[in-house]
This record gives structure tokens, C-alpha cells and sequence, in this order.
């Protein structure tokens, strides 16, 4: 299961979205469901809770496992959201329109940033 999860996965995220597609969008928050990721809304905000299939990803996956949940998020909801990342209980990513995505490594205090934030931190 947890291969046919992660080749399913690495499809939808692999396909370049020419426009949002409701449809790619909620088969990626389904996948990541069977993942064991659950999620919670309130007020705009979003808080996702990673499942085990965090544990033993590393850090690029990771960031691209964050941007999948966002921009499915963004897609579904019509506009991009503040987006809360946690497995166990930490804080371990965010997403919100103005910073893009960043991964938190708590241990060394590293952000790993995704998309047009990350453009603008390198200039």
C-alpha cells in the first residue's frame, strides 16, 4: 500500500497545473488521508496533523509534501491560506500567502522555503 501510495502521489505532484484542478487537488488531499495526514479548519486557517508517512521522508519530499497539501488547499478553497503543519504534537512546517511554504527542522533551526517566497528570500 505504502508504494501505490507514493507512486499515485509522486504522479499528481510530478503533473505541472497548467489551472487548478479540483479534481487533481482533492485526489491529493485523499492520498495524503491514507497517509495518515488529518486536517482541521477554523476561521481561514488551516491545521494539518502529518501521519506516518512523515516520519521516514526526507527533507526535499518533505517540502514538496507541504506544497502538495497547500496547493491543493489553495485550489479547493479558491485562494491560498495560513496553514499550520504539525506531526506529534510540533510544529514542523507552515504555508501562508506572503512567506510561500517553509519546513521547520526544530533540531538545527533550518527553514527550507518553497515557492515565490523562497524566489524573493534569494534575491
Amino acid at each position: 500500500m505504502k508504494t501505490a501510495t507514493a507512486l499515485l502521489l509522486s504522479l499528481v505532484l510530478g503533473t505541472p497545473a497548467l489551472a487548478c484542478d479540483k479534481v487533481d487537488a482533492a485526489k491529493v488531499q485523499l492520498t495524503l488521508a491514507e497517509m495518515g495526514a488529518s486536517w482541521s479548519e477554523q476561521d481561514g486557517r488551516v491545521v494539518l496533523h502529518w501521519g506516518w508517512e512523515w516520519d521516514g521522508a526526507p527533507a526535499p519530499q518533505r517540502v514538496r509534501l507541504l506544497q502538495a497539501f497547500a496547493d491543493g488547499d489553495a485550489c479547493l478553497a479558491g485562494r491560498p491560506r495560513e496553514i499550520a503543519f504539525y506531526r506529534k504534537g510540533e510544529l514542523v512546517g507552515r504555508s501562508a500567502p506572503a512567506i510561500g511554504v517553509q519546513l521547520l527542522d526544530t533540531a538545527t533551526v533550518r527553514v527550507a522555503r518553497s515557492g515565490a517566497a523562497a524566489a524573493d528570500c534569494a534575491r
